[in-house]
């Protein structure tokens, strides 16, 4: 009989579990390294999106603070040497570097002035002046490998209508000073515009000049001198009336009162337009010895005396408006346009180096003041200066506006 062997069958098991243990084996070795490759991808990504993070946010501080750099001064504060003052040269910023609550990330920023013609702020063929142009601001990662730029367009407002009024004093109606007041105008050959009479013979000693004929051009310290003997020629006194340089009695003027003599001389619809403005960079104050020291449109509500102290510079000018009554005393000065919506009263040896202009309106009623409206008998320093908001490079302090629509991320 012939023997049969039997194959095996438990090792045959055993085999066909070795082959797909393996591929299993492989199968999850696949799965681990596509899942690895995916961590890995998703890890980069994040990274790189916190990276950008951190370079948007670095380029929009630096914007904030190119905007509020401009809104200070303009493109043109300090000289190539770093003093503080204007040499028609565009600055170079450094913006201060940005770091985590922590201290363990640091972020940093660069920024760029441009006011030259030809960008998309500033038209082709234009005068390039330090008041508008173009801020871009480009932000960096704590480890420098992502970069955000943007960029933006920026312009000052022109807050005074036709560049700013063109004599020392304006007034709605009638002027009638008895002190040793001064006015000097060494632009133009006006020095006093009112609405009604201007009563300079109730002044012993008050007189008005123009600049001499004979002189030539003359430097802005000239031009601004409050020595009324230098390159000046006296035209109205109480011996010689009221000469040419004085316009009273204008009904052009006259007949504007309340809101429509305000609008007469500011680019704004009401009042509280250009409060809000003057709030918005800080400089709304009921009390006027909070302005001292300060620059560009500042707003002081209701009645107000200054004996004393500063406001503005010859570089850093103002736009004063007193919502009320005013009193300026002492040796109190102030650079700039004075604008006073009630009445106006003089005492001690104060000095405006800009011009005066007074509304004369009760601001509980908004009606007309009894006149006079100008009074006092101080010793004030009037002294022009012309087109301060359009003639000046530099922008007035909070007029600055960025252009809708000119924003740029790339």
């Amino acid at each position: 009989m012939k023997t049969v062997i039997q194959p095996n069958l438990n090792k045959q098991r055993g085999a066909a579990t070795l082959f797909t243990a393996l591929i299993i084996l492989v199968g999850i070795t696949l799965v681990t390294l596509a899942t690895s490759k995916t961590t890995l991808v998703q890890t980069q990504i994040a990274a790189d999106n916190y990276r950008t993070a951190q370079a948007v946010a670095a380029a929009n501080y630096a914007m904030d603070y190119g905007v509020n750099y401009f809104d200070n001064g303009g493109f043109d504060q300090v000289t190539a040497a770093g003093a503080a003052g204007s040499d028609d040269i565009v600055d170079v910023v450094t913006v201060p570097s940005l770091e985590s609550a922590d201290g363990r990330q640091t972020t940093t920023a660069t920024l760029t002035f441009n006011n030259a013609a030809g960008t998309r702020c500033v038209a082709a063929g234009a005068t390039p002046t330090m008041k508008s142009g173009l801020i871009s601001a480009t932000g960096l990662s704590d480890d420098g490998l992502a970069s955000r730029t943007i960029s933006q367009c920026v312009v000052s407002l022109p807050v005074l209508r036709n560049g700013g009024p063109q004599q020392p004093l304006i007034a709605q109606a009638n002027v009638a000073l008895t002190g040793n007041a001064r006015i000097i105008n060494r632009y133009t050959n006006t020095t006093i515009w009112a609405g009604d009479a201007v009563s300079i013979g109730s002044s012993s000693a008050m007189e008005t000049y123009i600049k001499d004929p004979a002189v030539g051009t003359l430097t802005q310290a000239q031009l601004l001198d409050t020595d009324d003997g230098n390159n000046t020629k006296l035209v109205s006194n109480r011996n010689l009336g009221n000469g040419l340089d004085i316009i009273d009695k204008d009904p052009s003027l006259g007949t504007l009162t309340g809101l429509n003599f305000f609008k007469n001389f500011f680019n704004v619809e009401t009042r509280e337009q250009l409060k809000a403005m003057a709030a918005s960079s800080g400089q709304s104050y009921t009390n006027i010895a909070s302005a001292e020291d300060k620059s560009g449109l500042i707003w002081v509500e209701g009645d107000q005396r200054m004996n004393g102290g500063t406001i503005g510079s010859l570089t850093a000018p103002a736009i004063v408006v007193i919502n009320g009554n005013f009193d300026i005393a002492g040796g109190a000065t102030i650079y700039g346009v004075l604008y006073v919506v009630g009445k106006y009263d003089i005492g001690g040896t104060p000095q405006v180096i800009g011009s005066n202009i007074v509304e004369g309106t009760v601001v509980a009623t908004q009606t007309s003041a009894t006149p006079p409206i100008v009074t006092g008998n101080g010793t004030i320093s009037l002294v022009f200066w012309q087109d301060m908001e359009g003639g000046d490079d530099n922008p007035i302090k909070g007029l600055t506006s960025v252009v809708g629509g000119s924003w740029r991320d790339w």
